[in-house]
């Protein structure tokens, strides 16, 4: 997993505070008035493996404790995600898979469109930007002619910029870094259970 790192608009110190009854460690990226990403420690295996609440669950955490929202952010070779979590427990989610291509049939593609045009309308209002729908809607990886179409990380990014949230923690994993890129990094341990 390329990116494994949970961001919002909330100031460091607030962040910090909230990570104070977490179950995992990991470090903080502030970026001043971007607000701040988290990278989290890889979450335990049990009974051999990850689950993806226990990927989701700190992301959860730290918004219910900021009573804010937070999108955590992963990315791998098969797909980029954004789960948002919402200050009072809502979540919703995009997910972008790397190898999608939209239906061939001309009124399909149409529908397609227009569903994923309407749910991006959706959680733009429930982030309090309702104005920002119609771009988070064009955010997409839909292939080019030629084949190409955009990565997992750019995805990611563009979100980011939309919402202006910090963009540092995309392409950073505690799955396969030992720490962070960056000099401004700060380690939190887990205090919680």
């Amino acid at each position: 997993m390329r990116t494994y790192a949970a961001v919002t608009a909330a100031p460091t110190d607030r962040v910090l505070a909230a990570l104070a009854t977490g179950k995992l460690g990991g470090y903080l990226l502030p970026e001043g008035d971007r607000g701040t990403g988290v990278l989290f420690d890889r979450p335990k295996y049990r009974f051999g493996r990850i689950t993806a609440r226990r990927m989701e669950s700190p992301g959860w955490d730290l918004a219910w404790e900021l009573k804010e929202p937070v999108w955590l952010l992963r990315e791998s070779d098969q797909a980029a995600c954004a789960t948002l979590t919402l200050g009072n427990g809502k979540v919703e989610q995009l997910g972008w898979a790397a190898d999608w291509t939209p239906p061939a049939d001309p009124a399909e593609r149409a529908a397609d469109r227009a569903d994923w045009d309407g749910y991006c309308a959706r959680i733009a209002a429930l982030v309090g930007r309702p104005e920002l729908g119609a771009a988070l809607g064009g955010i997409r990886n839909d292939p080019t002619p030629e084949g190409s179409r955009v990565g997992g990380a750019e995805l990611l990014r563009q979100l980011c910029r939309l919402f202006g949230l910090p963009e540092a923690v995309i392409g950073q994993s505690l799955f396969e870094q030992a720490g962070p890129r960056g000099r401004d990094a700060r380690r939190f341990e887990a205090k919680g259970r």
